[in-house]
Parts: C-alpha cells; structure tokens; sequence
C-alpha cells in the first residue's frame, strides 16, 4: 500500500503513483520505469561517494541533496586557517565550528556548557598528569608543554563527533590537530557530558570530508532554516 492507500499491485501502478505527487508549492514529478537489468548485491563505497558532485541540504543532508554534472570548485579554506596549517598553530575557527546547525546548540548554550565542564576538565587533566608522573606537581601550574587543544575547543571537538557530523580524522583536519589528540579528548570529555547529564543527539548530516563540512556551512545565506532540534 502506498500512502495513500492504493495497492501497489504492479510496477506502473508505483509509477502512476509517484507521478500523481504534487507539492503544496505545486512542483509535480515525472516518473519513469526503468526496465533495464542491473547486477544485485552492489555496494557504493564511502570513497565513491565522496567523489561524487553532490551538494547536500542543510535539511536532512544524508537523504537530501542535489547532484551535479561536474565538480564546483569548493570555497577557499578562511584565511586566518590557512595561516593556521602554515605555522602550526592550533587555533581552529571556532566561529564557524560552533555553528548551532552543527553543535544542535545555541552558541550562549554551548559556552555554559564549556563553563560547567571547565572545573572537572581542570581536575580530569591534573589526575592525569599525577598518574603519568606517579607523583605530585612538583613545579607550578601551567609549566610544561602548551596545551594543544584548549578546554572549550575540546568539548566542541566531542560535541561534533557525538554528533556523528564526521570523522576523528575529519575533525583533526579542522582543528588543525593530529588524530591522536581529538581521540583523547572525546575519551576524557565524554564521560564528562554523561556525569554533567549531557546526552549529545546524533544529527542527520554528515560529512566526509572538511570541504564539505565548510561547503555546508558556506551554503547558509538561503532562507531562514527549521527551527533546530537540540542536541542536549
């Protein structure tokens, strides 16, 4: 049965169907049965995908998205990154990163978060070093190697995984860190969400890669978006 209850008792039946369909805006569809034989049992890889001219929507990306005939040229990485990747410094545009499209969160939403953590983050590192060194501090508080991601960045590092937007190796690219260490902080931050009673909702979107994760948020000046779900 179709949706609206009519059996779909053959393949011109669902044809019919599907060609009937009209949208409130009044956009029709033309449909067609394809008669040719394929081959059963097929996968598309994730690598195919990827390579594929495809635009998703900022609504529901993973069943949404426009195909295209050839490759657009992908917008140029923000320059304060670039310079980022040049020197070395872990200093990830976290305005864009923040986005609430992306974290499920207001921004004043997630910096209450990053202020709730910020004390247990503080205890979690200390342990961590007294366990590493099998003693106590034996010089001040902020000796040592720098940081190479700061507390927030690390929440939001998790948030985005817990998200299921991309992968560690994605977002290592992002925040212009090796995987290892975006490994690390969603091990440590993660049980810290779940003591703070912070459970992260998955989102629909994914992302393969960085470009298409700046693609997504570069597509945003269109009309005014759905009201989003949040993420806490």
């Amino acid at each position: 049965m179709n949706w609206r209850g009519r059996p779909l008792t053959s393949h011109d039946v669902i044809v019919q169907s599907i060609a009937a369909t009209t949208t409130r805006t009044g956009l029709s569809v033309h449909a067609e049965l394809d008669t040719g034989t394929y081959p059963t049992g097929t996968q598309v890889s994730d690598a195919q995908i990827t390579a594929l001219p495809m635009r998703r929507h900022r609504f529901h990306g993973d069943w949404n998205y426009t195909l295209h005939p050839h490759h657009e040229q992908p917008p140029p990485p923000p320059a304060e990154q670039s310079q980022g990747h040049r020197s070395g410094e872990h200093a990830p545009d976290r305005g864009r990163l923040s986005h609430p499209e992306l974290t499920g969160m207001p921004r004043h939403q997630l910096d209450e978060l990053a202020a709730e953590l910020a004390e247990s983050q503080a205890r979690q590192r200390e342990q961590t070093r007294r366990a590493r060194r099998g003693a106590e501090r034996r010089r001040a508080a902020g000796a040592g190697p720098p940081i190479k991601l700061a507390d927030a960045d690390r929440i939001l590092a998790t948030v985005l995984y817990l998200r299921k937007l991309c992968t560690q190796a994605v977002l290592a690219e992002l925040f212009n860190v090796d995987r290892k260490t975006i490994t690390i902080a969603v091990a440590q931050t993660r049980p810290l969400l779940e003591q703070h009673g912070y459970a992260i909702t998955p989102s629909t979107a994914r992302f393969p890669t960085p470009a298409d994760l700046i693609a997504f948020l570069a597509a945003g000046d269109g009309p005014p978006q759905p009201k989003i779900k949040s993420a806490c």
